[in-house]
């Protein structure tokens, strides 16, 4: 019964790590593969550029260990499966003695590059490499010695025939060779001066040796010897294998693609066509079948199971450092990288469409405001544009060279970009025109930049940068918990924020970013890529495979597992199920983690009084999952988790009831309720809407809305024409006169006090009365008027711009400045709200002798010759001092103009044109006008 117990808690425990295990490899590895090493037909290892790559199934899947070093790794073999070493560059061997889980770095003392090491048994093994290096361990690769070789070229390649005989393939064409264990070596010439690359040996006396420019070599003296096989290619060559059970099978791979095939012992090889040009560096057969594996660039692993007569890929991939990546949705996605590079998928990165661009720079950032319309930023102050997801872009001029590192678009217009030495611009016209932030008030590299609403941003940098703006013009640093490097940012709503950084730095803000605490965690990593699927729910990546996963808005983080030790970059969620990362050597993984879906309809109340009230879902809950309600103006008192929860309403107004689904993998869609809260009705302040109306017209009237609230309207000579119920309704006015307009608010708190409005229903205005005022006037000022009737506006005019209305417009009473002689209309039209009414006019004739002749009978002014010819005399007698005399012809212009001058009562004017003029003449007291004639 003990041991039942245990195998179900076992199973528990498993199923509970597979749900969790939600990160997988899309494709395979982008790196240099280098060397392979099989150490049964089942267990085998494959070494390269920053990886390590096992299998234990023959081939058919491949894990991937942690590599001991960022250096390139060029060469592998296992002695079992426990016990193996793998070398590469600046000197280094690394022993394993646990299968690659863990290794220990061995001095050798040299800096030269390492390229192959073979394990001749459990104890012995040798390395060779450049410059003449070998050296040989006698304990399993404890301890090493350098061999003396008499040989300064590079040493390629190495083959142990038995545990005596071996022999080293030189980059001068040489062969070395030892018949006593390595403990002497002899330099023999092969007839060929191009550098061996590999060599291989079917038995104590044949063997083969390729190199450069297609050369193939063989033996059938132990060496002594050397003849050259016709290869049919001049590509460089780079590995030699054969059969272990049928000695006259073999292969031999090399750059562009080439595979090479003997079926004869070497007599003849043939080429075998594959569908990629990629170089191979290493072909092994397994130990007792035809079956052989070759490894090479862009993670490329093909296999044959007919000792090279055909081939099939295994794993392939992007030998691309990817820098980043956006999902629009599920599906729909972008990845940028190093060399321009740009791909899209439409299916969940189950293939990468490559749209890169012809550029030697590497893309740091990507913003898509919508699914098609996009940017890309850049080294060197490149920045990009596109409409059509990337099949065609514009160039955007930022006027700087600086790195671009990153980039927050509001919308496809309105954006800003962040780049090294503190450099900020923006542009409001998608990228046309850019203006660069003069306040950014740092010189640090910039890394991100975002926004939590139109005004307020933030901005993260290098040594622990963080600035902070209202406005986006002047940035002020934020005094921060760390000096590490921040690497990325997401903004979790209007006030929450998170940043990472190097070395496990995980910052968190509640405040717009004004203030910063620091998130505690055991993981020392550098962090480069966070994203959210919603307000709790995010991930952190970062090197080394790091992925991280909080469920409370970043208060706490737990380790994801993702079977990769790259690098990575990037992180996306297309939506709540579906996430990607995305890193170095072509890293491509994909979240799928399926959260409950949506719940169906929220029932209950939606129109109530303060009360508590019941809310349900009719969706069931799987394993696993509950229900997380929130209610606003309200609290839970009962059912959290459930599919029923009891509510008391504590606001009266426009509330909510919200509900989704949790899980292990996070929270599903919000399903809600809107919830109207309601107390006793009201009372109504006012009823806004004209109070004066016309015959027949249509008005709308309108009361302060209160959620929940119903609205009955009544009135008196007219029609409701709709809105009845609400609170605004159009209505149309039927009867002339006072009439009323009622409306009583009701809700289910029951009925409010009833409010009215008075309403004058009018017609059109009628004729005005006759206008009263004077028919001739001169050039002076009148008044006019008609009979007042009430609400009508009246509207005065001139006819042809004989006078100007000076007072009263509007009124029934007006004064009228008449500017000019003639025969006028003075109209005046009567208008109320329901339009104009008909017009009245009264013609006026405006003569300024009609006016001179009424006003200076008594005055002693003698004005000679009269008519004139254009010299005027006049003499003024018993008048008071004269202030000015001025001469104005028929049109009102003042031709002459003379000051008085006291005690002088003659005056003189001279060429006078011809016409009929005024002679106006200006006192203390009073003015005079006499007309004259010149001819």
């Amino acid at each position: 019964m003990k041991k039942l117990l245990l195998l179900l808690l076992f199973f528990v425990i498993v199923g509970h790590s597979l749900f969790a295990q939600t990160w997988r490899r899309l494709g395979g590895w982008g790196n240099k593969l280098t060397g392979i090493s099989w150490v049964t037909d089942e267990i085998g290892f494959v070494s390269g550029e920053q990886i390590i790559l096992k299998t234990i199934d023959g081939g058919l899947s491949w894990t991937e260990l942690e590599p001991p070093t960022d250096n390139k790794m060029l060469a592998v073999d296992f002695f079992n499966q426990n016990r193996g070493l793998i070398v590469g560059e600046n000197g280094q061997v690394y022993l394993t003695t646990d299968g690659g889980s863990t290794w220990q770095l061995k001095n050798l003392a040299t800096a030269a590059t390492l390229k192959k090491v073979k394990f001749l048994n459990e104890n012995r093994a040798y390395i060779v490499g450049e410059k003449g290096e070998v050296f040989r361990s006698t304990n399993g690769g404890q301890n090493w010695s350098k061999q003396q070789v008499n040989n300064t070229t590079d040493l390629n390649s190495l083959y142990f025939v038995n545990s005596d005989t071996g022999y080293i393939a030189t980059s001068s064409g040489q062969v070395l060779k030892t018949f006593n264990g390595g403990n002497a070596w002899t330099l023999g010439n092969t007839g060929e001066s191009k550098s061996l690359n590999d060599i291989y040996f079917v038995s104590g006396k044949t063997g083969y040796a390729v190199g450069e420019k297609g050369i193939i070599l063989k033996t059938v003296d132990a060496a002594q010897s050397w003849t050259v096989v016709n290869s049919g290619t001049e590509r460089d060559l780079i590995s030699v294998s054969f059969n272990k059970t049928n000695s006259n099978a073999g292969v031999i791979v090399g750059n562009s693609g080439t595979l090479l095939r003997t079926v004869n012992g070497g007599l003849t090889f043939d080429g075998i066509n594959i569908s990629n040009s990629e170089n191979y560096a290493a072909a092994s057969f397994r130990t007792g079948s035809n079956v052989v594996f070759a490894v090479g660039t862009n993670g490329f692993v093909i296999s044959s199971i007919n000792s090279g007569g055909s081939w099939t890929l295994r794993l392939s991939g992007v030998d691309n450092d990817y820098t980043g990546t956006k999902f629009k949705t599920a599906n729909l996605g972008y990845i940028i990288g190093k060399a321009g590079r740009f791909l899209v998928t439409s299916n969940g990165g189950t293939s990468l469409v490559d749209r890169s661009r012809p550029l030697s720079i590497a893309f740091n950032g990507l913003s898509f405001p919508t699914n098609n319309f996009g940017y890309l930023a850049g080294e060197n102050g490149i920045v990009l544009r596109t409409g059509n997801s990337g099949s065609n872009w514009t160039s955007l001029n930022l006027n700087t060279e600086v790195n671009i590192n990153g980039l927050f678009f509001f919308a496809n217009s309105v954006g800003y970009v962040v780049g090294n030495g503190g450099f900020i611009s923006s542009t409001t016209d998608s990228g046309v025109n850019w203006k660069e932030v003069t306040g950014s008030n740092t010189n640090v590299d910039l890394r991100d930049i975002a926004y939590f609403d139109f005004a307020v941003g933030i901005v993260i940098g290098k040594n622990g940068y963080l600035g902070w703006s209202f406005g986006g013009q002047q940035w002020e640093k934020i005094t921060l918990p760390t000096t590490e490097n921040l690497n990325a940012m997401k903004l979790l709503d209007v006030q929450n924020a998170i940043v990472v950084g190097d070395k496990g730095s995980i910052l968190k803000s509640s405040d717009q970013g004004k203030t910063w605490k620091k998130i505690t965690t055991s993981f020392t990593q550098n962090m480069t890529a966070i994203d959210f699927l919603d307000e709790s729910v995010g991930f952190i990546a970062g090197e080394k495979g790091l992925m991280l996963r909080t469920i409370d808005a970043g208060e706490t983080w737990e380790r994801m597992p993702t079977g990769t030790f790259q690098n990575f970059s990037g992180i996306s969620f297309g939506d709540l199920s579906r996430g990607y990362a995305v890193g170095a050597k072509g890293t491509l993984f994909s979240y799928s983690c399926q959260v409950p879906e949506t719940p169906t309809v929220i029932f209950g109340e939606s129109n109530i009084c303060l009360s508590q009230q019941i809310y349900t879902v009719q969706s069931d809950l799987l394993q696993g999952e509950e229900f997380d309600w929130r209610v606003d103006g309200g609290t839970i008192l009962e059912g959290q988790g459930t599919n029923k929860v009891i509510v008391r309403w504590d606001s009266p107004g426009r509330n909510a009831v919200l509900v989704r689904g949790k899980n292990n993998c996070g929270n599903g869609s919000t399903r809600g309720l809107e919830v109207l809260v309601s107390t006793e009705p009201v009372k109504i302040p006012e009823i806004t809407g004209e109070g004066a109306v016309c015959l027949n017209s249509f008005a709308e009237y309108e009361v302060f809305d209160v959620p929940g609230t119903d609205f009955l309207w009544e009135l008196t000579g007219g029609l409701i024409l709709e809105g009845q119920g609400t609170s605004k309704v159009k209505v149309q006015w039927t009867g002339l006169n006072a009439q009323q307009l009622k409306v009583t608010p009701k809700n289910p708190c029951g009925n409010g006090l009833a409010f009215s409005k008075s309403i004058l229903v009018q017609n059109v205005p009628e004729l005005p009365s006759v206008i009263s005022g004077p028919v001739m006037v001169a050039l002076s000022e009148e008044e006019y008027q008609v009979v007042k009737v009430p609400n009508v506006n009246y509207q005065w005019s001139v006819s042809d711009g004989g006078g100007e209305i000076s007072e009263g417009q509007g009124t029934s009473k007006v004064k009228v400045t008449w500017k000019k002689e003639g025969n006028f209309d003075l109209i005046v039209s009567p208008m109320n709200g329901c339009n104009k009414g008909e017009e009245r006019s009264l013609k006026v004739n405006v003569n300024l002798i009609t006016s001179i002749g009424e006003e200076n009978f008594d005055a002693k002014i003698e004005l000679y010759p009269n008519p004139s010819q254009g010299n005027l005399n006049l003499r003024l007698l018993g008048l008071g001092d004269v202030q000015e005399i001025s001469i104005v012809n028929a049109l009102g212009q003042t031709l002459n103009q003379i000051k008085g001058r006291p005690g002088v009562f003659e005056y003189v004017i001279y060429n006078l044109p011809r016409g009929l003029h005024t002679v106006a003449i200006r006192t203390r007291e009073r003015e005079y006008y006499r007309k004259i004639i010149v001819n």
